[in-house]
């Protein structure tokens, strides 16, 4: 009766809210602070896209900061910029410079798949680039298994799907996250720095095969405390807008 009684216990809910195993929620909390602890980082960006058989290369200096904002230039071979993306909770503004031509989006993971092809919130594309996964935030399921000595897993199911992340159990730091089941079938693999160094990039792609994004960090600095100024644009008066805002 005892171990009925505890194996009920682990799937018995709390006001409506599905109880995980002691374990599992202990490794999504461990993902979960590492994420929060993050602050800024700044890096000279190299993008290698692959969409549908065709390939794109772009470079220039990235901006984030918690919880949701991102700057991206990418620059032309004399210097000046081509294209620049910001980001945050509310907005993506994307500008094409030489075009003199700009687009607003909704903040959106409909918007994100628009332009970066994956339908990945404004909170979720900082986090994986700065080198970090937000886990479900309120899972009805999972479980942890150990891959070898140093990596773990966990897979936490919702009604978005599956999310299996691979990570570093006494640091929290993830090596490889990937989400089936839903809309967002895709992988993102990140290069690690050593510990306490800043990531030294990442690469995304849709299981399918339809999309490849590779992303290498040159000189990156973690939670430098840079201007928040740093991250807004200012666009001239004469650009040409297309808002698709709803």
């Amino acid at each position: 009766m005892l171990a009925a009684a505890v194996a009920l216990g682990a799937c018995a809910s709390v006001g409506g809210k599905p109880v995980l195993p002691p374990d599992v929620e202990a490794a999504r909390a461990l993902l979960d602070r590492r994420w929060q602890t993050f602050g800024d980082l700044r890096t000279l960006a190299d993008l290698t896209i692959q969409r549908n058989g065709k390939t794109q290369r772009l470079s220039g200096p990235l901006l984030l900061r918690a919880p949701a904002s991102l700057r991206f230039e990418a620059l032309t071979p004399v210097g000046p910029p081509a294209l620049i993306v910001t980001s945050d909770t509310d907005l993506v503004t994307i500008w094409e410079v030489l075009q003199n031509r700009a687009y607003f989006l909704s903040a959106t993971p409909e918007a994100n798949a628009q332009w970066i092809g994956l339908p990945l919130g404004a909170e979720d594309l900082v986090a994986l680039l700065s080198g970090n996964v937000r886990p479900f935030p309120e899972p009805t399921s999972g479980t942890l298994t150990t891959e070898h000595g140093s990596e773990s897993s966990l897979s936490l199911k919702d009604s978005a799907g599956t999310q299996r992340i691979w990570f570093d159990p006494a640091t929290g730091q993830a090596r490889q996250v990937e989400w089936t089941g839903g809309r967002l079938a895709a992988r993102v693999a990140f290069r690690q720095g050593d510990p306490g160094e800043p990531p030294q990039g990442v690469r995304l792609a849709r299981l399918d095969g339809s999309l490849e994004v590779d992303i290498r960090y040159r000189n990156p600095r973690m939670d430098s405390g840079f201007d928040p100024g740093l991250l807004r644009v200012k666009l001239p008066e004469d650009v040409r807008i297309q808002d698709f805002r709803r």
